[in-house]
C-alpha cells in the first residue's frame, strides 16, 4: 500500500496483481480485507458508509481490474 495514501483515505484498493486471487484493501485504522470480486468492495464500501466512486474517500491504486474466477 501507498504510505501517503494510508491517513488520506478511508478506503485503499491496492492494485490488482496478476496471479493473485484477491485484492486487498486497506480500511482507515489500519486492518486489510481480502476482496475477491468488486461485489466484496461494493458490500465493503457499504459497510462502511463509502462510495467506491467517492476519490475523495477511496484511493484506487491501479485501476478497476479483478482475479478472474473460472467456474468451478
Amino acid at each position: 500500500m501507498s504510505d501517503k495514501a494510508h491517513g488520506r483515505f478511508d478506503l485503499v484498493v491496492e492494485a490488482y496483481r496478476p496471479g493473485d486471487t484477491y485484492r486487498l484493501a486497506m480500511l482507515a485504522d489500519g486492518t486489510y480485507r481480502r476482496l475477491h470480486d468488486r461485489g466484496e468492495l461494493d458490500a465493503l464500501a457499504a459497510e462502511l458508509g463509502l462510495d467506491p466512486a467517492d476519490r475523495d474517500r477511496v484511493a484506487w491504486e491501479g485501476g478497476d481490474e479483478w482475479p478472474r474466477h473460472d467456474g468451478g
